[in-house]
């Protein structure tokens, strides 16, 4: 470490001519919000200078040095009146204090240009030589004499000089006359200056200490005194020395790049590293306090190493994303209970079912609340840090493989080259699942037949009437599903299809309409049509993509790793991740759905909008339980249904009792809801909305009449769902025999 000692450039360099703290008994100064709020209402400027030459006159041997700020403002005045030559304007030449201003200016570089201290020379000389009697201005000559004897050309380096430069002595002349002239003027540490470019380090330590004692409140005074100590070649401890130093004027970014010269020279490269980037953020630029060469040898030394610098990405990783992760389960466990039930009409402006239907029409909202909105910002916030993570996850898969292979290759005597291949196996994969995640798509299309107004004119003119009391547009495209399942999605181009036209889609499960009366359907319709109303459905992608994206990236390592993924803290964290997004995601799902519910309940009446959701909660299910289990048994035995709506009829009709439809009915009042579904129970959906009307548009008819070939459409759906479980059925097979 003397080697960094060597190197070391005494650039701390004490330029406080502006106002010398001295004894000032008696007298009372400004604060500094005081000073910077003169100095607002009157700038230096030729105008105002008679005034604040009177202040800065008065305030001399502020020991508070709050009034620091007018002395820099005043030389930076001086300063831009000089010209190249270093001089002031005509008018100045009989104002010792602009004159003694300017030499502040020139000093205020650090460190200071050989130019700058001539001119400053000459600035002082000038102002000594109007005010001969001016205590200060000999005290800044002298200064600038001892910094011109300290590094003459070609000793720029050491930054001492020794031996008697003639200017020593003119600079202590000079001391002489200031102390005689003001003898409550500090001068210790002027004299310090000399006694350390004289290389007498043991009496200038003295004296810059007796100047610290002093004048408590400068750190220039600690600087100096932390430059000795690191040239005192017999101490072995030097950066314990200086931290008091530290400790007292934590705010100096000079004192800190030296304390990190002391901390590397005291063998502590990771402290002393540390202590140049604060420094940094106090202002400082290491390199114009220490030489460049020492900075680099510092950083070098200290600068953390590829594993230890992956380790602290990971665990401030970890740190944030643990952090996010509970703030994301705390506020999708408040808003979910702050909005179950009628709770969801928090997310839109309170109307009454009078208010909300005018004329036969659902009324404008005018707008959702701010709660609606911070729901909505949660989960985009959410979506935004998941794909932000990614890299991180990617970064710790691929730096784990590698630390691991580090250790193996490191610690044992045989490289186990099975144990090996399974690390690059496993750890490759798994980054490579987590990347392809990134690109995951839903299918296109939906899960049916499509059907155009041409083909179902009834079904598209009653989805047309049902969208415009709702107050939206219709659906682009509708198909008729096998199953019971009822919904609307938006389809477009591009990620999360922000890109292109986007296309409403309804998906209509046919095995319920046969047991849907028309007035039902219009009910079940409008719900489904105030999902796009409520922008529902331009969230659910966003909520959609996330969910799909991660549940890709955990099979994905599942399947690379095995049972090993469940070793790896990185599949935790996207199963963590996954759960409490879905936390947040289905409170809000839930709070769309109550909201829908609303919608439904208003135009078309509670007990109608209850009826048609019992009717899919029960039949629908009922269908899907037992159909799709048939339909694999007939395959098996190479038969197939030609209508299996029919067969459905008949089990329901002749093999199912009373009892067991009931027993049915009992199972969907008890179902107990989870903070993790997306759509409340049919409890509390059917409590939700008792307040509304019983009936407002009743239409008996069956569901079926709006089709002109239901057993044609039944015959299509039959061989469509047939073929589908055939086709799961060869995978299952193809799956089976690679395995």
């Amino acid at each position: 470490m003397l080697r960094i000692l060597r190197l070391f450039v005494c650039a701390g360099i004490i330029a406080m001519a502006s106002t010398g703290a001295a004894s000032a008994q008696g007298k009372t100064f400004p604060t500094a919000a005081e000073v910077q709020a003169l100095l607002q209402k009157e700038p230096i400027n030729d105008a105002n200078w008679p005034a604040w030459k009177q202040r800065l006159n008065d305030w001399f041997g502020d020991p508070s040095r709050q009034t620091d700020a007018a002395y820099t403002e005043a030389a930076r005045y001086a300063g831009g009146l000089a010209d190249a030559g270093g001089r002031l304007p005509p008018r100045f030449d009989k104002d010792h204090l602009a004159w003694y201003m300017l030499g502040a200016h020139y000093l205020d570089r650090k460190p200071p240009r050989p130019e700058d201290l001539t001119f400053a020379e000459s600035a002082y000389r000038k102002s000594t030589t109007i005010a001969s009697g001016f205590a200060r201005g000999h005290r800044n000559l002298a200064m600038v004499l001892t910094l011109q004897a300290a590094a003459p050309a070609g000793n720029a380096k050491a930054g001492i000089l020794g031996g008697n430069d003639p200017r020593f002595k003119e600079a202590e002349e000079h001391l002489r006359l200031a102390a005689k002239q003001d003898p409550a003027l500090v001068l210790d540490g002027y004299y310090g200056m000399i006694a350390q470019r004289r290389g007498d380090a043991a009496g200038a330590l003295r004296r810059f200490e007796e100047a610290l004692r002093k004048e408590p409140l400068n750190s220039g005074w600690a600087t100096q005194i932390a430059q000795c100590i690191l040239m005192d070649a017999q101490s072995k401890e030097r950066a314990s020395r200086i931290q008091p130093l530290i400790e007292r004027f934590p705010q100096d970014g000079v004192l800190a790049s030296l304390y990190a010269v002391g901390l590397a020279m005291d063998n502590r490269p990771r402290d002393a590293y540390a202590e140049l980037d604060r420094a940094r953020t106090l202002g400082t630029d290491p390199d114009l306090i220490l030489s460049p060469g020492v900075v680099r040898q510092i950083e070098d030394a200290g600068r953390p190493g590829f594993t230890e610098l992956y380790l602290t990405i990971m665990m401030w990783f970890g740190i944030t994303y643990a952090a996010v992760m509970l703030l994301m389960a705390g506020a999708g466990l408040t808003l979910a209970l702050w909005t179950r039930g009628t709770g969801a009409l928090r997310l839109l402006e309170r109307q009454t079912p009078v208010e909300l239907v005018r004329d036969g029409h659902i009324a404008r909202v005018h707008g959702e609340t701010i709660l609606a909105r911070l729901y909505g910002f949660t989960l985009m916030v959410g979506l935004i840090l998941f794909y932000a993570a990614i890299p991180f996850v990617i970064l710790g898969l691929l730096g784990g493989t590698a630390l691991l292979l580090y250790v193996i290759f490191t610690s044992l005597d045989r490289i186990p080259i099975k144990l090996i291949l399974i690390i690059v196996v496993v750890g490759g994969f798994s980054a490579w699942a987590v990347f392809k995640s990134l690109f995951t798509r839903p299918a296109p299309g939906s899960f049916g037949i499509l059907k155009t107004s041409e083909q179902c004119p009834r079904l598209h003119a009653l989805l047309g009437e049902v969208a415009g009391r709702v107050d939206t547009d219709p659906v682009n495209e509708v198909y008729l599903g096998p199953g019971a399942g009822i919904g609307v999605h938006q389809e477009g181009r591009g990620p999360f299809g922000m890109f292109g036209v986007n296309k409403r889609v309804l998906t209509l499960g046919f095995c319920t309409l046969r047991f849907l009366t028309v007035g039902e359907l219009k009910a079940i319709l409008a719900h489904e049509y105030a999902h796009f109303s409520h922008s529902d459905t331009f969230y659910s992608r966003f909520i959609y993509q996330v969910h799909m994206s991660i549940q890709e990236a955990l099979w994905g390592m599942a399947g690379a790793g095995g049972w090993i993924s469940y070793a790896n803290p990185f599949y935790w964290f996207l199963w963590l991740y996954y759960k409490t997004y879905s936390l947040l995601s289905a409170g809000y799902s839930r709070s769309r759905e109550f909201l829908a519910d609303r919608m439904a309940a208003s135009l078309y009446g509670a007990a109608q909008f209850k009826s048609a959701l019992t009717k899919v909660s029960t039949d629908g299910t009922l269908f899907e339980m037992t159909m799709y289990d048939n339909i694999t048994s007939l395959l098996n035995e190479q038969k197939e249904f030609v209508n299996m709506y029919d067969a459905f009829t008949q089990y329901r009709n002749e093999h199912m009792s009373h009892d067991e439809r009931e027993k049915l009915y009992l199972n969907l009042l008890g179902e107990q809801g989870s903070l993790f579904a997306s759509h409340p129970t049919f409890a509390e959906r059917a409590a939700a909305i008792e307040s509304f009307p019983a009936v407002t548009d009743s239409d008996d008819r069956n569901s079926l009449e709006l089709f002109d070939d239901v057993l044609g459409i039944e015959s299509e759906l039959t061989r469509f769902l047939t073929d589908y479980m055939a086709y799961i059925q060869y995978l299952q097979v193809q799956a089976a025999q690679q395995q």
